[in-house]
Parts: structure tokens; sequence; C-alpha cells
């Protein structure tokens, strides 16, 4: 223990970034099944990290997750469990009001997302003003929870766009301007978003409907599920896709990665993990 607390303290005497936590992902012969349910045998031998989430400004995170990762060598899951007091699962459905349907906005959903490095210095930041690009599994409670989750690349750039895509603009930690977006992988994602019906039918219609994603957007395996104040969310997905969108993992291989959680909100709003190291054996 002194050795540990002397080296914490060289750490913090020299500035040095502190060293990431570590996700052991260990190979099984059988995958659990992808269904928000954290009951499957392979889970309870799997080694578990809990690893702090908070604000992204939050300089000692306060919050916890569960993370658990295994793989057989062709395909790879995830777990992640946190507390979440009350389960928001309705993202702005269409609600008839007089003569016409209005988008709910104060309806927000609970969310999750996995960040995997890709192109250039990876941190889990988005404010950390680095260029890089991230592959990103999410999970969404009323968008994209039908078994399927979005799979998006985060593009972070000092220079904007080409027309006709659109970025936000960040404001870096040390006030320089990144350029972000985020496009869904190719193909046809797991949901659609309709426009306000014209004549009234059900009282409520999802503005958001879910569909059979395609191609590479179709790549990501994702369920989860709400109880006794905790959400339980498995991700599966090929270790290695074959699609240029897509991090390659492998057996002998480590990188970084980050989690994220929303609690009904969206953008920067957000509970956010320091960089961990997914080491794959």
């Amino acid at each position: 223990m002194p050795k540990l607390l002397a080296a914490v303290a060289l750490i913090v005497a020299l500035n040095l970034p502190t060293p990431a936590e570590e996700l052991v992902c260990a190979k099984v012969a059988k995958l659990p099944a992808i269904d928000g349910k954290a009951d499957d045998d392979v889970w309870k031998t799997a080694k578990e990290l809990t690893a702090k989430i908070d604000e992204p400004d939050e300089e000692n995170p306060k919050k916890k997750i569960s993370i658990k990762a295994v793989h057989d060598g062709d395909s790879i899951a995830i777990l992640m469990v946190w507390e979440d007091p009350d389960r928001s699962d309705a993202q702005a459905p269409f609600v008839w009001k007089d003569s016409a349907y209005e988008a709910d906005e104060e309806k927000v959903e609970d969310r999750c997302s996995i960040a995997f490095e890709m192109e250039g210095k990876f941190d889990s930041d988005m404010k950390a003003g680095i260029e890089s690009k991230w592959d990103v599994w999410e999970w969404c409670a009323a968008r994209a929870n039908n078994g399927f989750g979005l799979d998006r690349t985060h593009i972070y750039s000092k220079n904007p766009p080409p027309a006709p895509i659109k970025a936000r603009r960040l404001t870096a930690r040390d006030g320089s301007l990144i350029h972000f977006w985020h496009p869904n992988d190719e193909g046809t994602p797991c949901f659609k978003t309709i426009p306000a019906p014209e004549s009234k039918g059900a009282p409520v219609v999802l503005q958001h409907q879910p569909q059979t994603p395609t191609g590479s957007a179709a790549d990501v395996q994702a369920k989860g599920e709400w109880a006794n104040g905790k959400w339980t969310v498995e991700f599966k997905r090929k270790l290695n896709t074959g699609h240029k969108d897509d991090t390659v993992l492998a057996a002998g291989k480590a990188l970084g990665i980050a989690v994220a959680t929303f609690d009904k909100a969206e953008k920067s709003d957000h509970t956010v993990s320091k960089v961990i190291t997914l080491k794959i054996q």
C-alpha cells in the first residue's frame, strides 16, 4: 500500500495522466443472449470493472457503472449496468392536441454508449480539442431498443465537414474550435423519423419508429431492460465486421474505450468515464 500511495503522489506531483482503468475481455465458449438481462452464466464469471462516471467537467467522478466484456473468437459482448431511479423510454412522441399532432419535447429517453478509438489520439472528453475519430455504439431506450443499436462514427476536426454535412462547433478546453459530427454507419439505421400525421389516429404516435437495419448500420445488436432502479444493457458485435467505418477488435489487442450514460438528456448533458483500456485476451 505505501508503494501505491507513493506512486499516486508522484503522478500528481509530476502532473502525469492517471493510468487508465482496465476492462479484461476473456474468451468464452458461448456468448450470452442479448436480451437486456445479466442472468446468463457467462456474466457470473466475467471480470467486472466498476468505472467512475460523471459530468465531463467533473475532475473527481462520484457516480459508477458496472462493465463486463467477453468474446468467443468471432464476436464480442459487453454488459453495462448503472443506477437510474426512473425509466425514461420515450423520445418526443407526437401527441394529439386540439386539431393537430405536436411533438412532446419534454419526453427524452435514457441512453448509453461505448466509444472505441479509431483514428488519432483517443480522449473521452469531447472538448479535449483533439482531432480524432471514434467508433461509437449507442443504445437508446426509445429509438434503439428493438434488438439493434445505433452504430456511428464520431468525428472531431479543426476543419468543417464538406457540404451538405452539418457539424456542431465545440469550444475546446484550451479555447480552440473543434467541429464535431457523428454520421450513422453506411446502410439503413434501426429507426426512422416520420413527420407528424396530418389526420387524427391514435392519441400518441411514435415520431421515431423501429425498422430493420441493413449494411454496416446493422452490425451492433443491443437490448436494455430497466428494473429495481437500474438499467441493464447488453451489446454484441463481430470483432471484425469487415466494414471501414468500424474499429477492428481482435484477441491480443488492447485499445482505448469510454462509456457514457444519458439520464433523460441529450448532446453534452451526460455522464462519461475517463479512458478505459479494453484488453481482449
